[in-house]
């Protein structure tokens, strides 16, 4: 039954309302009229019989009674007057009905927002309105009036009511909804999600250690596991030695994402005590009453999960994005010689298995990328199958450039370099193959325009992973335990049974590629990435030239350390450059948050400013130490990447509001990390 369209259809009410009342008091306002007349000839009566005192006296007590009634006429319409009245005689019989049996309510207020009449459905509920202001019963109905919103749902002593606001009348509407909102309530808290948790690295461990130890970590870990799930209520079932399937319900979710799923700490604390890598992913899947849904939907989470570094919670519901908690601690390497062999492989056989090999970079490209697809063409080439590198007129980092400049000839000579337009007009969607080297995202790939219509995809990259990766894809090698793409490569490279030639200038590149991404081997570094450095080097990577082209001029070494000066700390452990003047390079802006690392107590550094070939879009490159995580921050700003090196640009804001937003996220990370219990 639509009870407000028959009221609205059928009454004026706020009119019918005030005439009610005034339809009170207008014989008083008749008395008042034959008073004035009267009182008027008694005065010009008592003017003529030259009683003056007597005169001057009526007319003052006249004067007085009328503003006194006329003072009170106009409060009354003002704020009206409390009494009670029967909907009925205002509305009629049938409204009254239609109110009583939709169990609505009706309150006219005044310019001051003050209650001028409310309808007897708010004393049946012991609600006293009437020549109070509106916001004294539900404070947040005073959105209705300051933000563009015609209904609000708001609570007072314990019950729950929906207030609509009738446009250009001073009326409102009220339903009380508890019984519905506590039954919504509790379906919605009743919903089941699917979960799934798994101890990253624990089938490395089963593999080579010994039994003891294999005791110890099942002790303190699995039945950890299992005894957490259990105290929360969960249904929990082995599906594997180190997997876990979970079934819970929203509710119970709400409550352990609340604590922050203090057994990521948990299993973290207690691996550190046992001196074994081990971390837990979760993932956690709702929305939909198929369960083949929340099934692919939950090993999607968990692989993202793991992708991306491990010891985290992957959250989504159905048409949802993915939400994470944890990712406190960068990841330890999960790739196994094995792995990388069948890697290398199945990757192998997807280029015999194409007619032609499309290889694409993201847009400003660096070393890593470029050497990358150099490598990845090699690779294609010396297979015997035709081969595009799509990045030609792509913007690349100025430093490449003049690399790329200085072996032009040699570039020309060895590997086929297209643009985007070009891949785009010859290429077969259907059988040719695209790899997208060093990104896995659509929006920053150089193929972005057509990315989506290629059936055959395969990605390598180390960044670690989010929602907006590339779907559908054939093969997927992601490693954010890499320090670089190039890594990657060089040891798919040396599992494969033929030779791939590799040459000075692919070897430097790829050289070059592992320096930028680890600062010279400072950060993100472990033994198998001097072990690629070591091959390249083998194959012919020039070294010195290497270095060389890292140099820099003076005027640019003065550049940097003149916005190295317009840092500021903040939080104590962190520091932020907001470039207003200046529009930079990203280059620049990833050697400046670098530097800022070298500042003692500096956790994390951050570089924002408008970029040099963009001046509309803001960009930050963001820095840490390896022991917070700053792409958890640039995530939240729509950007991403490494645990300990990430990036965003946008086009909808400006320095400032950028340096505010990470501001906000540094807080509500610092706050959550203390409400870990």
């Amino acid at each position: 039954m639509d009870v407000y369209g028959r009221i609205r259809l059928s009454f004026t009410v706020e009119k019918r309302i005030e005439v009610f009342y005034m339809k009170q008091f207008e014989k008083w306002r008749s008395l008042c009229v034959t008073g004035l007349v009267l009182g008027g000839i008694l005065s010009f009566l008592l003017f003529l019989k030259k009683e003056y005192i007597f005169m001057v006296a009526a007319l003052v007590i006249w004067i007085i009674l009328m503003c006194a009634f006329f003072g009170f006429w106009k409060s009354l319409k003002k704020h009206g007057m409390k009494t009670e009245v029967d909907i009925s005689r205002v509305l009629g019989k049938d409204a009254k009905d239609a109110l009583n049996f939709g169990d609505v309510g009706i309150v006219t207020y005044n310019e001051e927002y003050i209650v001028t009449w409310a309808s007897p459905f708010f004393k049946e509920k012991g609600i006293n309105l009437t020549n109070d202001k509106l916001t004294s019963w539900i404070s947040n109905i005073r959105t209705l009036f300051d933000d563009d919103v015609d209904m609000v749902i708001g609570k007072s002593e314990g019950r729950i009511y929906e207030i609509t606001r009738k446009r250009d009348a001073q009326i409102l509407y009220v339903k009380d909804i508890t019984d519905y909102y506590n039954m919504r309530q509790q379906y919605l808290d009743n919903e089941i999600v699917i979960g799934l948790l798994q101890l990253d690295n624990y089938m490395e461990y089963q593999s080579y250690e010994n039994e003891e130890i294999m005791a110890q970590i099942n002790t303190h870990l699995r039945a950890s596991l299992v005894t957490w799930a259990k105290e929360n209520k969960m249904f929990v079932r082995r599906l594997r030695s180190d997997r876990f399937l979970v079934i819970l319900n929203k509710e119970i979710l709400a409550q352990v994402r609340k604590q922050n799923f203090t057994i990521l700490q948990l299993i973290k604390d207690e691996a550190n005590k046992l001196d074994v890598s081990i971390t837990l992913s979760m993932a956690f899947a709702y929305g939909s009453n198929d369960f083949t849904v929340l099934d692919d939907m939950v090993n999607e989470l968990i692989e993202l999960a793991q992708s991306r570094g491990g010891d985290q919670a992957a959250i989504r519901a159905s048409g949802g994005t993915v939400q994470f908690v944890g990712g406190n601690s960068e990841t330890s390497s999960t790739r196994s010689k094995v792995r990388v062999r069948i890697m290398a492989q199945s990757i192998q056989e997807a280029i015999m298995e194409s007619n032609r090999v499309y290889i694409s970079g993201h847009v400003m490209s660096d070393f890593d990328c470029m050497g990358a697809c150099l490598a990845l063409s090699s690779w294609v080439h010396a297979l015997g199958k035709e081969v595009y590198i799509v990045l030609k007129d792509v913007p690349r980092d100025e430093q490449l450039q003049e690399v790329m400049n200085s072996f032009s000839s040699v570039v020309q000579e060895r590997h086929n370099l297209v643009t985007p337009d070009e891949a785009m007009a010859s290429m077969d969607f259907n059988s040719d193959l695209l790899i997208m080297a060093d990104h896995g995202i659509p929006a920053i790939s150089s193929v972005k325009e057509f990315v989506n219509q290629c059936n055959r995809i395969l990605v390598i990259d180390h960044h670690r992973r989010s929602d907006a990766f590339v779907k559908n894809t054939l093969l997927t090698y992601v490693e954010s335990s890499a320090s670089s793409a190039c890594e990657l490569i060089v040891e798919l490279l040396q599992n494969i049974p033929n030779h791939i030639p590799i040459y000075e200038m692919e070897a430097t590149i790829m050289y070059l590629g592992i320096l930028v991404d680890t600062n010279r081997f400072k950060m993100h570094t472990d033994a198998r990435t001097f072990e690629a450095a070591a091959a390249l080097q083998n194959w012919g990577a020039n070294t010195k030239r290497a270095e060389k082209a890292l140099c820099e001029d003076y005027l640019y070494f003065s550049m940097k350390n003149a916005l190295i000066q317009q840092a500021k700390p903040y939080y104590n452990h962190f520091m932020i450059a907001a470039i207003e003047d200046e529009t930079l390079e990203k280059t620049m802006m990833a050697q400046v948050s670098q530097a800022l690392l070298l500042i003692k107590g500096c956790i994390a550094s951050f570089t924002i400013a408008k970029v040099k070939n963009n001046s509309n879009a803001v960009a930050v490159s963001a820095r840490s130490d390896g022991s917070y995580n700053v792409q958890k921050i640039m995530e939240k700003l729509n950007g991403g990447g490494h645990f300990s090196a990430a990036a965003v640009e946008r086009a909808d804001v400006s320095v400032q509001q950028m340096k505010d937003m990470i501001l906000k996220c540094i807080e509500e990370e610092q706050n959550n990390e203390s409400n870990i219990a």
